[in-house]
């Protein structure tokens, strides 16, 4: 590996795993991905450099997975505080077990650092690497579901809300709440293309206060009380997370359309856009149950 640093250009051995085949043999040397970028990481418990690549797929790009003319469905996802994220299909990752272990690391680090020593000091930076591994892990696993629960309900997209300004929007979410919610949204994002699915963003105003049924729309600040989302006009009562996983993907369905029938190379504009709930779909305008469901 060559590196150019304050002192020059440098030559490096690079360690790869024993175990055949490498991710570097799987990615780096294949024709099928591009290189991105990587990132040199010094551990200095250990004295060791790390660099971490960051590869994707030739093609991936959404222009390539899907066409804006043709009929798409559609996975809305809710990052929120009473559930790590929930699915338009009614699929929830409630991340109880996430925030239990984020709640055993802090009391750790708490415990290490009263002790004040360079021992405890030693110990307290080996346990914010085996941390920040788990993390990265446990949102990986997430986010591979994620992608999973779309292919299994044919959607051809993933669509989350505007992350931008999301700690402004949720003050009462944890600080590993939000790290969670940026880092699931990258996994979902590279890994999504391999399947053939496009990942997408759309405005989070009033997703969580609209009313989801078809025939309501009715939005007002009352209609949510913490877990639970009861219409004020209808009464459609539900729970909050998964109304607004709905909105989010009726959101995208919407402006969607608006966007080809504002186009004049679309035709009429009226190819559909359904989005995946539980037992059925939402095409924007009506609600089609799915037969057995």
């Amino acid at each position: 590996m060559s590196l150019s640093t304050v002192d020059g250009r440098v030559e490096l051995p690079f360690v790869l795993p024993s175990d055949s085949p490498t991710p570097y043999e799987r990615y780096v040397l294949s024709e099928d991905y591009e290189f991105r970028e990587s990132t040199l990481r010094y551990d200095p418990v250990t004295d060791e450099f790390y660099l971490n690549i960051s590869m994707r797929r030739y093609g991936s790009d959404e222009s390539e997975v899907s066409t804006d003319t043709e009929h798409q469905s559609v996975l809305g996802i809710d990052l929120g505080v009473n559930s790590l994220a929930v699915a338009s299909t009614g699929t929830f990752w409630q991340g109880d077990e996430y925030d239990h272990w984020c709640h055993e690391f802090e009391k750790r680090r708490g415990k290490m650092q009263q002790r004040g020593t360079q021992a405890a000091h030693n110990a307290l930076l080996r346990l914010g690497k085996r941390e920040e591994a788990w993390r990265k892990q446990y949102i990986h696993t997430v986010a591979t579901e994620m992608v999973a629960e779309a292919v299994d309900h044919d959607c051809d997209v993933i669509v989350f809300e505007d992350l931008t300004d999301i700690r402004e929007r949720l003050p009462e979410a944890k600080w590993h709440h939000i790290w969670a919610f940026r880092r699931l949204f990258e996994y979902v994002e590279y890994k999504a293309p391999e399947r053939g699915v496009t990942v997408k963003q759309v405005a989070p105003n009033h997703t969580s206060h609209r009313c989801s049924r078809m025939d309501c729309g009715f939005t007002h600040r009352d209609n949510r009380d913490g877990e639970t989302f009861c219409c004020q006009k209808c009464g459609y009562e539900v729970n909050a997370d998964y109304n607004a996983a709905k909105n989010i993907g009726l959101r995208y369905a919407r402006n969607r359309t608006h966007r080809l029938r504002s186009s004049p190379k679309s035709g009429d504009g009226d190819v559909p856009v359904d989005v995946r709930v539980n037992g059925g779909t939402l095409n924007g305008k009506s609600h089609r149950p799915i037969a057995g469901n």
